[in-house]
């Protein structure tokens, strides 16, 4: 801004200029609307996807990968001092990641809407916004909808299995969409997952409570869709969501199929839910925990890997085969039920509890031959278990951070109590976007 102050405007790629008209605030932050790209950035890139620049999302696209790495390496590190509040004088190693990202997804979650989004061009056109329609929410409008045929990150098997629902759930004869403002309405949202090691594709599909009836015409015309070779659908989930939360909720009503499938993510075996927890690329998940091993060389041999924040025990057991014993801690049950199965399947020694870490610090325990992994939340640590850590004797500590920024306060703690940050990897596991995974590691200073 004029006075010094930073404007914070999606789709404003590094190294270009661009027209912006004022968009309001959100809390100290200014924010901008682009309207015009008057240079483009250095290492720039023609986005593929017909969407970009409406359904807000992918905004990185006009950059090419390496620009698009070399920005979140910077932003990431960035982002972990000021969350530390002091410098980290560390080597920067290069980042590292998956291809470009698209047809890589494993999850698609769409929308259903009776309002579009609309361009100036089509405002300006007289365009109706009124309808039916399938697709994703842009940035902060969560009554309107960008219509979508089809995403570029999701599969070819994704984007026949969402031809079939536009065509059965959207035709005039159906039960009309979930209307956001009005709270009124039948269908909600559709969730796709895909096995990218098995080939099998689950479907769930969101309603407001309703009859069975479309549900079960479209499940038909689902497993009646033609998917390319080796692939195959497993399962159309019907959920129920009395609620009015514009969020995927509610409980199965009815399950047509298989409720489950199978993923490998590496050695590691999954069975796989509509609600379970998986990096939503599997080829970036196998790049991330090959970070995590690649930092345990050199470090640790047999003893016990604490695995906090575990979801289906999926790092843990890829590590495995370093330790004698892995133990892993969960608040959602369901997952921790899953981790058990895996660890049967392969044969692991492992104990898994369903608790929130916090709840469960006399299983934080230290001593010889002890390894701590912990991936939490966007919020970081839980304060208790901060300060558990802090204090906890161990041989190395990894920390998988979705939020630099988090990372960083949490490794004052973690100083303060002894360890030293001795290693920093920037992965960048969704090319396109601005989203970026980081892996510290931390060992004992010596005495």
């Amino acid at each position: 801004a004029p006075d010094g102050r930073v404007v914070q405007v999606r789709a404003a790629p590094p190294g270009a200029r661009v027209l912006v008209v004022p968009q309001g605030r959100k809390g100290k932050i200014l924010l901008g609307r682009r309207l015009v790209m008057i240079r483009p950035p250095p290492d720039a890139a023609r986005p593929p996807c017909p969407l970009f620049g409406t359904c807000g999302g992918c905004v990185l696209q006009e950059l090419s990968l390496a620009a698009q790495r070399r920005f979140k390496h910077d932003l990431a590190w960035r982002e972990l001092e000021e969350g530390r509040g002091a410098p980290l004088e560390l080597p920067r190693v290069p980042p590292v990641g998956v291809g470009a990202g698209y047809g890589g997804r494993n999850k698609l979650e769409l929308s259903f809407g009776v309002r579009r989004w609309l361009t100036d061009a089509e405002e300006a056109a007289g365009a109706s916004r009124d309808g039916r329609f399938l697709g994703l929410h842009p940035p902060g409008r969560f009554d309107r909808l960008v219509d979508v045929a089809s995403c570029l990150h999701g599969s070819a098997s994704m984007a026949a299995l969402v031809a079939v629902v536009r065509s059965v759930a959207l035709a005039e004869d159906q039960p009309p969409p979930w209307d956001t403002l009005a709270h009124t309405g039948y269908w909600r949202h559709l969730v796709l997952r895909e096995g990218h090691a098995t080939g099998a594709l689950l479907v769930a599909v969101h309603t407001a409570p309703g009859p069975r009836a479309p549900v079960a015409e479209l499940a038909r015309a689902l497993f009646a869709a033609a998917l390319p070779e080796g692939k195959r659908l497993v399962g159309v989930v019907w959920v129920v969501d009395p609620g009015v939360a514009d969020a995927a909720l509610g409980e199965a009503a009815e399950v047509f199929g298989d409720d489950t499938f199978e993923e490998r993510i590496g050695p590691v075996p999954l069975t796989v839910s509509r609600t379970a927890f998986v990096q939503t690329t599997t080829q970036g998940a196998e790049v991330l925990y090959g970070v995590i091993d690649g930092l345990l060389d050199g470090h640790t041999t047999g003893g016990t890997l604490l695995d906090l924040y575990c979801g289906l025990g999926s790092i843990g057991l890829f590590l495995a085969h370093r330790f004698d014993r892995v133990v892993g801690v969960e608040v959602v049950a369901a997952a921790i039920e899953g981790a058990r199965h895996n660890a049967a399947r392969m044969g692991v020694r492992a104990e898994f509890v369903a608790a929130p870490v916090e709840a469960v610090l006399d299983l934080v325990r230290g001593g010889d031959a002890v390894t701590i992994v912990v991936d939490p939340p966007r919020a970081g640590l839980h304060p208790s278990v901060a300060s558990r850590l802090a204090q906890t004797p161990a041989d190395v500590l990894i920390y998988v951070a979705c939020n630099a920024a988090s990372l960083g306060r949490d490794a004052v703690a973690l100083e303060a109590g002894g360890w030293r940050f001795d290693h920093v990897v920037v992965v960048d596991l969704f090319p396109q976007t601005g989203h970026v995974e980081v892996v510290a590691r931390f060992v004992r200073a010596a005495e």
